[in-house]
């Protein structure tokens, strides 16, 4: 004879259990511009944490037959690729109306021709105006803006780089390339409040290299950020994710 009190008991330890080892995805961590092949370099890096990115192209018309295929390989992994740009022109120094004709609709459509369903734009040098980011709305589901720790503190005191869950479509996001100087204790106290207010955490790099330039960041650095995000039990989506 079947014990209810048992199955239940039984039922309500599995749900706990699977609660336990249910791993929070509060952080989007992106890319700019095209250092494919220095991305794709750390393509087992990424796999081992089981990091998933969004990498922004900027003039995907110049992009060879390798790197597109790498870019392929990327999105295999489960990372996404988004507009950057046609000419990564500063949207705000452009003219306005014809911005979506010369730098957002041509980017599409050779990023469409490789094979690569676009959904998500991070502005080029991360500065926009309300009239583009409304009519953007009709092209892309994720927009992205830039900004940096200008003031010198813990960047958890940046809300804008945080968004509500499901409830978001343009966002900011904090530069943690070498240049930037953000530390592993100051990225660690960021994840830990987009877990405990469960928001995302927006991210933004460039190249991956061990050259300590502006606008690089090391993958000793990404591996230490990483191992922050295992530490705490805390996982990423791409800009895309249907997981929102």
């Amino acid at each position: 004879m079947v014990n209810v009190r048992q199955l239940i008991n039984f039922a309500l330890l599995t749900l706990l259990f699977i609660a336990c080892g249910r791993t929070n995805k509060n952080v989007i961590i992106t890319f700019d511009d095209r250092s494919i092949d220095e991305w794709f370099a750390q393509r087992e890096l990424f796999n081992s944490y089981n990091i998933k990115a969004t990498f922004f192209i900027s003039s995907p018309q110049l992009l060879n037959n390798e790197q597109i295929d790498k870019l392929k390989s990327l999105v295999a992994d489960g990372h996404e690729i988004g507009c950057h740009g046609l000419n990564h022109k500063k949207a705000t120094e452009e003219n306005q109306y014809q911005y979506i004709e010369t730098e957002i609709e041509p980017a599409i459509q050779w990023l469409s021709d490789y094979g690569f369903a676009v959904s998500s734009f991070a502005y080029p040098f991360g500065s926009s105006t309300p009239y583009l980011d409304s009519i953007l709305t009709n092209y892309f589901t994720f927009i992205r803006k830039a900004t940096y720790n200008y003031m010198d503190t813990l960047i958890s005191t940046y809300p804008e780089i945080y968004a509500q869950k499901r409830l978001f479509c343009n966002t900011n996001a904090m530069g943690i390339d070498v240049n930037f100087n953000i530390s592993i204790d100051n990225l660690e106290d960021a994840i830990i409040k987009a877990k405990e207010t469960d928001s995302y955490l927006i991210l933004y790099a460039h190249k991956i290299d061990d050259s300590n330039e502006d606008y690089s960041v090391t993958p000793q650095y990404l591996e230490e950020f990483f191992k922050q995000l295992k530490k705490h039990n805390i996982g990423t989506i791409t800009c895309n994710s249907k997981n929102r």
